[in-house]
């Protein structure tokens, strides 16, 4: 999978292509084996029918969000090292996330490859596999688990790579806080596109009661998967919330001694100009966060428990 910091539009194409010819492909072969075949006929059937319409969306979904996420990170990479007057290090830093990529891509190859066989002994499917639609369900959920966990591994690392990366390298407060503003955003962006595919979980209970026990997982694999998601957001914060402190520190430092000069000199003007200048810059540094980046906050709360509302009030009239 090509990681690049800008695409042509040829390539744009293809970054939609891949994902969709995927999509349509596992559509038709379940469709084929029956798994997709109308109408559906009892409660195996349904049970089929969800699997492979939930795993093949999500897979499209996923390994195109995995090439957003790697042109996010290139981009944020870009501007950091601009800050820094470093962009020649930037075939340095894309070879060290390709590397990083290669073994998250090994080991979401096996968690792939288990995961199959973990639900066909969950669902007591053992007994099915020699049916057509089964067996090719749990051969086509191989990308889906290998793009899931590719993907959360690749949001989390990219983040937290970027982080340390400017934390490190900027000796300039303002310089490594315009950086870490740049990575909150592109850890935010990640994290609504991680929300928003979720909400597609729904699938999976059309027309089918859904247990306590099932809600009860779903709840707290859900709580696990967005404390980790936003586990980045939360560590550029407080590092923003830091690097703040101590440039608010610098300017009381800054406005004591301007103080004193005025009293010392006289002059009221000038200097009284240059403290409200610092005294507004103090004001913009004890808001870590733009309204834009609450909102879309806010926005990755709401994307979950919408579609599942939106769900159980479609299953309520339509299916009674």
């Amino acid at each position: 999978m090509k990681f690049s910091a800008y695409e042509s539009n040829r390539n744009v194409v293809s970054v939609w292509a891949y994902p969709l010819f995927l999509v349509l492909n596992l559509l038709l072969i379940h469709n084929w084996t029956g798994a997709l075949t109308w109408p559906v006929l009892d409660d195996d059937h349904q049970r089929d029918f969800n699997t492979a319409l939930g795993t093949t969306l999500l897979s499209g979904f996923f390994w195109l969000t995995i090439r957003n996420v790697h042109k996010n990170a290139a981009s944020t990479l870009i501007a950091a090292l601009v800050s820094l007057e470093k962009l020649s290090q930037y075939n340095h830093h894309r070879g060290v996330l390709s590397r990083q990529f290669a073994k998250h891509l090994m080991w979401s190859t096996s968690v792939g490859v288990i995961m199959p066989v973990a639900y066909l002994l969950s669902e007591g499917l053992v007994t099915r596999i020699d049916e057509p639609e089964v067996l090719v369900i749990a051969l086509t959920s191989i990308p889906f688990w290998l793009l899931l966990t590719l993907f959360i591994l690749q949001v989390f690392s990219n983040t937290h790579y970027l982080q340390k990366l400017a934390s490190t390298e900027h000796s300039n407060s303002i310089k490594e806080l315009n950086s870490l503003r740049e990575i909150f955003n592109m850890a935010l962006s990640n994290t609504l596109i991680a929300v928003s595919g979720f909400a597609l979980t729904p699938i999976f209970w059309i027309n089918k009661p859904v247990p306590f026990f099932d809600i009860v997982i779903l709840t707290v694999y859900a709580g696990l998967i967005s404390a980790y998601l936003f586990l980045p957001m939360i560590i550029v914060a407080k590092r923003m919330r830091t690097v703040s402190n101590i440039m608010m520190t610098e300017h009381e430092s800054e406005i004591t001694q301007l103080i004193r000069q005025q009293a010392n000199s006289g002059e009221t003007s000038t200097l009284s100009k240059k403290i409200e200048s610092i005294e507004t810059n103090k004001e913009t540094l004890r808001k870590i966060l733009s309204k834009s980046q609450k909102l879309r906050l806010l926005m990755c709360m709401m994307p979950l428990p919408t579609s599942w509302f939106v769900f159980l009030f479609v299953e309520y009239f339509y299916y009674g």
